[in-house]
């Protein structure tokens, strides 16, 4: 057990040190915005929930940053399609539920009074309904195929011409749809003043922005690894 996180440590000091554990909240159905002050153990047995339970799911959020070492650019293309499919991809299918959760929540209640708030979701959808596109295209189409071409030129194959002109037109699409995903979340950060919430914003409001910080840190790691390092192997193989 993380000897930070204690039966009498509350919701909203978790919270706190980690926004990804507001996620882990609304799963198990605990409110952590208005009732953050409560601990891990009134909240607990307020929803009949084994607190060994929540503990665990609170100590896995910790583990699931990226080191700083590690050497994409010596991983084979196979490797590197798996890391980012279970750290990106993954990633991404979970928080945009979680944050469209937050920020639609934000927008009805707060959006008479800061109306960005109304624009932020209303692109945040737009952009996971692209994005969720993207990753099956990039799973079903793009991926199988570098694996397919990275396989032949190592046996020494001969590689049909189609698979050829389909690599280059899945990278080209892949490459306009990296774009416009980031266009997207540059106007979403210039809504909200830089992800910086107003004084009298509530927790939720506060969790919304930090939320879509850390999407936007993401979503930047993860179009560096596809476009300047897979994508880069795969055009070798052309």
């Amino acid at each position: 057990m993380n000897p930070l996180i204690t039966p009498n440590t509350t919701i909203g000091e978790i919270v706190a040190t980690n926004y990804h554990a507001a996620g882990v909240f609304q799963r198990f159905g605990m409110d952590f915005c208005c009732g953050g002050g409560i601990t891990l153990k009134k909240a607990c047995e307020k929803r009949d929930t084994d607190m060994k339970s929540l503990i665990v799911a609170l100590q896995t959020i910790e583990k699931q940053s990226l080191g700083n070492d590690q050497n994409f650019q010596s991983w084979e293309p196979g490797y590197l399609i798996d890391h980012i499919i279970e750290n990106h991809h993954n990633f991404v299918r979970t928080k945009t539920v979680e944050i469209s959760v937050y920020a639609e929540k934000v927008a009805r209640v707060h959006g008479e009074r800061y109306p960005e708030n109304v624009a932020i979701y209303d692109k945040f959808k737009m952009l996971s309904l692209e994005l969720l596109t993207h990753l099956e295209a990039e799973e079903n189409r793009l991926f199988p195929l570098i694996r397919t071409i990275y396989k032949a030129r190592i046996k020494g194959e001969k590689i049909p011409g189609k698979f050829i002109d389909s690599l280059k037109d899945e990278l080209n699409q892949m490459e306009d749809d990296h774009v416009v995903a980031g266009d997207t979340m540059k106007e979403i950060r210039e809504l909200s003043n830089q992800f910086t919430p107003p004084a009298d914003a509530c927790r939720t409001y506060q969790i919304l922005y930090l939320n879509l910080a850390g999407f936007e840190q993401d979503l930047h790691k993860h179009v560096h690894l596809e476009n300047n390092i897979l994508f880069k192997k795969a055009e070798q193989y052309i």
